[in-house]
Formats: structure tokens, sequence, C-alpha cells
């Protein structure tokens, strides 16, 4: 026959060895809670930085640059772009020195420029000011004509002030600018 042993239960047992493996299994926990905050807070601070990289890059792809998001543009409206865009470099290109010393060998105590706009593609200049008397401005689209670099001087607008006033008579001038290198 088999022989059976006696069970031993001791539900009390022995209070020592649980009570050394306790704080043990305690300090272990919070260890072992505290490297996995620190981690987490590592992992957080990388998806952080790793977020802000995908928006900027998001960000670059998406940067409108003008005319090259779309490519199957109307022809019209791109040639209509370019001629605009050649207007610009034109008045851009305008050689200034050059015409204000046209302008200022035309020039006189009794008249002031307040504007000088340039036309499309520089050949033409609108010049807007004002004159004491308008025999002045007379005198004035003269010189203007006999420099080289104006031609077909004509009077546009002209008002009549007061006649107590310095400035009596404003004016806009259109003329064309064959000084123009």
């Amino acid at each position: 026959m088999l022989a059976v042993r006696a069970l031993d239960l001791d539900f009390l047992g022995s209070t020592r060895t649980r009570a050394r493996i306790g704080p043990l299994l305690l300090v272990a926990g919070i260890v072992a809670l505290g490297a996995v905050l620190w981690r987490d807070r590592l992992l957080a601070d990388q998806a952080a930085q790793l977020n802000q990289r995908v928006g900027d890059s998001r960000r670059f792809v998406q940067r409108q640059v003008p005319g090259a998001q779309d490519q199957t543009r109307d022809p019209k409206l791109l040639a209509l772009e370019v001629t605009r865009a050649n207007a610009v470099l034109a008045n851009l290109a305008v050689p200034w020195d050059t015409l204000f010393g046209e302008l200022e060998a035309a020039s006189s105590s009794s008249v002031a420029l307040l504007s000088i706009q340039p036309g499309s593609g520089g050949r033409k200049v609108q010049l807007a000011g004002e004159a004491r008397r308008f025999d002045d401005l007379l005198a004035y689209m003269t010189r203007l004509e006999s420099t080289p670099g104006f031609a077909n001087v004509l009077l546009t607008e002209h008002e009549m002030r007061n006649a107590t006033a310095d400035r009596a008579v404003s004016f806009t001038i259109a003329a064309d600018w064959v000084g123009r290198q």
C-alpha cells in the first residue's frame, strides 16, 4: 500500500520571511515605477519632437509657391501673368538717375513736382505738381519739351486755385520719355 504523507498546513506560518520580503518588494516596485515614469517622459519628449518635425515637414510640403501647385493652368492666363511680370520688370529697370537729371534740368523755383510715375514699358512719364501761375506751368512745359529726354509734353489736367495761395495751379503732365536708354 502507498504511504500517505501528512499535509502540513500552517496558515500562520513564519512571519519572519514575510516581514523581510514585503519591504523589499515595495522598494523594488517603487524603483520600477520610477523607471517606467522616467522612460515614459523620455518617450513623450521624443514623440513631441517627432510631431514637431512632421508638422514642419508638412508645412514645407504644403507651402504655396506661386504657379508651382497647378500644372494645368490656362495658357491665356499664363501669358497674361507673363505680360504683367514683364511690365513690372520694365518699371523696375527704369534708369531713374537719367530721368531725374532730365527733370532737374527743366526745374524751376515756381514749379514743384509732387509725383513722378513712369508709364507701361517706361516710355511714358506722368508728372503731377503745382505751379505759382499758369505762365510758370507753360514755361516749365516748354523747358521739358526742349530737353533731349522728353517729347510730346502734354498738359492732361489742371486746376486753378485761389490766387492768394503760394501754389495756384495744380497740374498733371504726360510726356514721352525718349531719353530712356
